[in-house]
């Protein structure tokens, strides 16, 4: 039995032989030889072969010296846990609302909205005409004459410049030409010369011969401007005179 803590068998079986020759050579005592013969052979056996080593645990204490385990070794330290982001305590930030139904974000302490700006009442129109006015005067034989009105002074409504404008539509031009302007008492005229007494042919609306007249309407408002005319000329070797009113001016304005 010595021999499983590493003793030696060769004292036991001559002790064996001892006592076999002191019994004079007993069955028993060879029976207990063969005896301690076979336990010397059980555990003098050479020693199986070592299982294959298992798969390293990264979390297993590291072995001592001599490959034993020290069972007093502290456990390696296990990897720090990955940072936790506080937003996905909760699955993480909602999604984005589409476009059509996000707000604008209101800062409570930035600067006031800009005002939408308002635009200027347009201008209430004028009761008198912005351009020259032109109204027709007469035609006779050949001559067309019409007024072109308009107001030289913008603060005197009473005062009006007339420019008679005369336009041949015959074949031939109109010598001699003649104008004589009368007005009601309520106004008072100032007529010029025409420009040219001479009226060529007209083409379109390129009248060559004008004539001044200014009028102011004492009773404007409650009384028209309104002209007696009279005209001479000559056309084609004949003399013609005549004589039209012209009332057709915008009341209350001229």
């Amino acid at each position: 039995m010595e021999d499983i803590f590493g003793g030696a068998p060769a004292p036991a079986a001559t002790d064996a032989a001892e006592q076999q020759q002191q019994n004079g050579g007993s069955e028993p005592a060879q029976k207990e030889a063969s005896d301690v013969d076979l336990l010397a052979d059980i555990f003098s056996a050479p020693p199986a072969a070592a299982p294959a080593a298992p798969a390293a645990d990264p979390f297993a204490p590291a072995p001592a010296a001599g490959g034993v385990v020290d069972p007093f070794a502290p456990a390696p330290a296990a990897p720090a846990p990955a940072p936790v982001n506080p937003m996905d305590l909760f699955g993480g930030p909602p999604a984005p609302a589409p476009a059509a139904m996000q707000q604008p974000s209101v800062d409570p302490f930035g600067a006031p909205a800009p005002a939408q700006p308002i635009s200027a009442p347009a201008p209430a129109p004028d009761s008198q005409p912005q351009g020259p006015v032109r109204v027709p005067g007469f035609s006779h034989g050949g001559l067309m004459v019409e007024f072109e009105c308009s107001k030289p002074d913008t603060w005197n409504k009473q005062k009006t410049e007339l420019v008679a404008r005369f336009k041949n539509t015959t074949n031939d031009a109109l010598y001699g030409l003649s104008l004589q302007v009368a007005v009601p008492k309520f106004c008072t005229m100032k007529l010029q010369p025409p420009s040219s007494t001479t009226v060529p042919v007209t083409v379109g609306d390129n009248v060559k011969v004008t004539q001044r007249i200014s009028v102011e309407n004492s009773q404007l408002g409650t009384k028209n401007l309104m002209l007696k005319v009279k005209v001479g000329f000559t056309s084609q070797g004949t003399k013609i005179d005549h004589m039209a009113t012209c009332n057709q001016f915008p009341a209350g304005q001229y």
